[in-house]
């Protein structure tokens, strides 16, 4: 690798896993590639959802709301998901067997209760940073 470059590892998380609340099919193969090509970067930064237990997001925090349906929220459309990496919980803990000890950044992301986040850059309403 050149200088200068970073691997961005992005919500390697338990709940993301096939077994967690929004999983991922064969989601757990990533960690053997991960901690293989870390080695090779300069820089390693891992994102995590860091969702409050009232997370906007959250069907349950909408009544009547359906898993996967779309609502209208202050910025937007927003897709309700089932609750998922929840701060301090197991599901929101970085993959079992993941290196990271490489780690020079941890970007917690989607911690705004009324705010949902997709990206470490931007909020989902497109002006927050």
């Amino acid at each position: 690798m050149k200088k200068n470059q970073a691997l961005v590892v992005v919500d390697v998380q338990n709940d993301f896993l096939e077994k967690g609340a929004l999983p991922v099919p064969v989601a757990s193969e990533v960690v053997p590639v991960i901690n293989k090509i870390a080695p090779l970067f300069d820089t390693v930064v891992f994102t995590q959802d860091w969702h409050p237990q009232n997370h906007i997001s959250f069907a349950s925090q909408h009544e009547g709301g359906r898993v996967y349906e779309l609502v209208d929220v202050s910025y937007g459309k927003q897709v309700l998901w089932p609750d998922h990496c929840v701060q301090e919980t197991v599901g929101s803990e970085l993959a079992p067997g993941l290196d990271t000890s490489r780690c020079a950044l941890n970007i917690k992301k989607g911690t705004n209760p009324e705010l949902d986040s997709y990206s470490a850059f931007i909020e989902a309403d497109r002006s927050t940073l």
